[in-house]
């Protein structure tokens, strides 16, 4: 169960009980799990310098034998500080009712609405900004009590019924992980803006959980589309939207412009040269008559750029033409000289 020898003589004390402690058990002492050291913590109680001091001995023998120190995860710092516990317990209370303010219907404020709810939740949670520009939407996964934040935290997000500082971590997630599945499946910020200002969502399928991807806060632009592939917002970025809910200064996202260039499609124009006549897709919602109507925008803009680009092949030929009939003239001056 990792021997003596490998440990300095001053910590061989803390290493013997955690080992023990391993054996009775049956869990392994190296590697060990942040989940083994966090039941040993609670099994063996002691001063908050004593607990330290273990987990960092632990630590300190993962890495002597090139394993991962189970005690840095944010799971055990919480549980070694006691000054966290009660500034995480603070965000709670803070968060919780700006959460419960916030917008998840609407264009483009409940886009923004649904995001900033989750990073507000992690916050309260006891994630940093840098922890969460970090997170990957694979790390967080819901059960019946919460969320549990795995990867390098090992935390375990309860929804609390009650209390000074209710936060409903499930559906906070649940709303937020809807539009990264709508990203994911249909890169179209019209897709987007129709599910986010009607509330209509596709139905969830069995495999979106092992299909989602990516990070779990992505930036959003003023016309409400994030980056393909999305990235992550930084942790400055993180840190703003924090501190401007946290100081009551968010801003107000209301309906956007429409981007420059993208005006009506000529399918939406009523007659004239431009018009393009689609057959009729038989649609079963909301959400299939906007695609179907995505669709039939995409056939127009192709068949617009068809009939604009269907002389430049002459004009690349004409542009050769004159630069061959350059290149002669410069050959015959420089011949003369």
């Amino acid at each position: 169960m990792g021997g003596h020898q490998s440990v300095p003589r001053g910590y061989r004390y803390e290493w013997a009980l955690f080992t023990d402690w391993c054996a009775a058990a049956e869990q392994p002492a190296l590697p060990a799990s942040p989940m083994t050291l966090s039941e040993f913590l609670d099994e063996n109680p002691a001063g908050v310098d004593a607990l330290r001091r273990r987990v960092a001995v632990i630590n300190r023998a993962h890495r002597d034998a090139g394993h991962s120190p189970p005690g840095t995860v944010t799971a055990i710092r919480l549980q070694l500080h006691r000054s966290r516990v009660d500034r995480v317990a603070e965000r709670r209370v803070v968060a919780a009712p700006i959460i419960a303010a916030l917008p998840t219907c609407g264009w483009a404020h409940g886009l923004f609405g649904r995001r900033d709810a989750v990073i507000l939740a992690l916050y309260a949670g006891g994630l940093r900004p840098t922890d969460i520009s970090a997170l990957d939407s694979r790390d967080v996964t819901v059960t019946d009590g919460g969320l549990n934040i795995v990867g390098r935290h090992h935390l375990h997000l309860t929804d609390p019924g009650h209390g000074a500082a209710p936060i409903p971590f499930r559906s906070v997630w649940r709303n937020w992980e809807q539009v990264l599945q709508v990203v994911e499946r249909h890169p179209s910020t019209r897709v987007l803006q129709q599910c986010i200002a009607t509330g209509a969502f596709p139905d969830r399928d069995e495999a979106d959980d092992e299909a989602l991807l990516g990070p779990v806060v992505v930036p959003i632009d003023r016309w409400g589309a994030v980056p393909l592939p999305p990235a992550a917002m930084t942790p400055a970025a993180v840190a703003q939207v924090l501190s401007a809910h946290l100081a009551g200064t968010a801003p107000q996202h209301r309906t956007s412009p429409s981007r420059p260039g993208r005006g009506r499609s000529p399918v939406h124009q009523a007659g004239g040269a431009d018009t393009v006549f689609v057959p009729a897709v038989r649609v079963e919602n909301a959400f299939d008559a906007h695609l179907a109507d995505t669709h039939a925008a995409g056939v127009a803009a192709r068949r617009a750029a068809h009939t604009a680009l269907a002389d430049v092949s002459g004009v690349f030929d004409d542009v050769e033409d004159r630069a061959e009939e350059l290149l002669r003239r410069t050959l015959a001056l420089l011949e003369g000289m």
